[in-house]
């Protein structure tokens, strides 16, 4: 009796396996089925991010990220115009996609504003970030030709440089001014001031 026991709790053991093993192939190919039907219905393009993980993952990839960053930046500008008739607007930041030589920085030669806004500009290097606004008369005639500024720029309190204008050929027919752009380096300040007085 305990030999007859020896000899059938084997079989028992591998008949059971046999059935195991075979009882989960059947359903791993109807679960696969399953799957493929669904797959057959998705659109096109998930099917191509489908497969795209599956060629990720057996090449070792390990994740697929796509993110998008947005940048705020909240700054303080204060305008200080000692004049009536002029007016600083149309601020900006941007970034400068060339190196520009400065223009305007020479009070002897004061850059002559115009109606189409003359940009003068501290020296700018490709990838600076740049401070940006328009000087201009607060209506038509408001300078006379015998007009000339000067506008200082300060990040958080230290200068950017000065730049010089004048309106030597007056245009009593239109609104004129210029373009103002500072470097302001490799970053963005917390606040900017804007000076702009004659001399």
């Amino acid at each position: 009796m305990i030999g007859f026991r020896k000899e059938r709790r084997p079989w028992i053991a591998l008949e059971t396996g046999e059935h195991l093993v075979r009882l989960y192939v059947e359903l791993t190919e109807v679960f696969g089925r399953m799957m493929l039907d669904k797959i057959r219905n998705l659109p096109l393009f998930v099917l191509i991010i489908f497969g795209f993980i599956i060629v990720a993952s057996a090449s070792g990839v390990a994740t697929l990220t796509i993110s998008t960053t947005t940048t705020q930046v909240d700054l303080s500008a204060e305008n200080f115009v000692l004049d009536p008739d002029t007016n600083v607007a149309n601020t900006s930041i941007s970034m400068s996609g060339l190196v520009v030589a400065a223009n305007g920085d020479n009070q002897g030669s004061p850059v002559d504003a115009d109606t189409g806004l003359v940009t003068v500009n501290t020296a700018l290097d490709q990838g600076d970030f740049v401070y940006q606004f328009t000087v201009q008369e607060v209506a038509n005639a408001s300078w006379d030709s015998a007009r000339r500024y000067r506008i200082e720029t300060f990040a958080d309190g230290l200068s950017l440089g000065t730049l010089y204008i004048d309106n030597s050929t007056d245009n009593a027919a239109s609104i004129e001014g210029v373009t103002v752009r500072m470097s302001l380096g490799s970053g963005v300040p917390d606040s900017m001031t804007v000076k702009v007085d004659r001399f």
